[in-house]
């Protein structure tokens, strides 16, 4: 019998496999001079998350703030986002997606799922229903890890269940 850390271990090459995909679609959007993954990936956080600091995305991201910031300059100068003084601390400002940007990511969004129409169209409704759930809970789980790991680095990671 497989153990649980011996059967996430087969999910490492079809992990690289998506991480590769990004990678392709970050180097075709560099060549289209096109809005680049970042700034899209940005921007949906505004959009379906809502307002937010720029210190609070750097930190969702684990990035630096100064890279967060070139990108949100970028989205700002094409009209995509805006900033308004944070009405808790007018030191700050709130970032939020404007009707352009929203139809902008409505936009790259059908685009994307174009594709996927067209990359999985041999799978039946209840088999993209079920990936989708799957990895709904998989990109929770992981989440989840990655803030407990913050936390508290030190800790041992043990094998488990679900």
């Amino acid at each position: 019998m497989t153990s649980h850390t011996e059967a996430c271990g087969q999910l490492l090459g079809p992990l690289r496999n998506l991480l590769g995909f990004r990678q392709t679609a970050l180097q075709r959007a560099q060549q289209s001079n096109d809005l680049t993954v970042s700034g899209t990936g940005l921007l949906a956080e505004l959009v379906h998350g809502g307002e937010s600091r720029a210190s609070d995305l750097a930190h969702d991201r684990v990035v630096d703030a100064s890279v967060v910031s070139r990108q949100l300059g970028h989205l700002e100068q094409e009209g995509l986002i805006e900033r308004r003084p944070d009405p808790e601390d007018r030191r700050v400002s709130l970032l939020r997606a404007t009707d352009r940007g929203r139809e902008v990511l409505a936009e790259r969004e059908e685009q994307k799922a174009r594709w996927l129409s067209h990359a999985l169209r041999d799978w039946d409704g209840a088999e993209l229903a079920e990936l989708a759930e799957l990895l709904r809970e998989f990109s929770c789980d992981l989440l989840e890890a990655s803030r407990e790991a913050l936390a508290a680095p030190d800790e041992a990671i043990e094998e488990g269940n679900r």
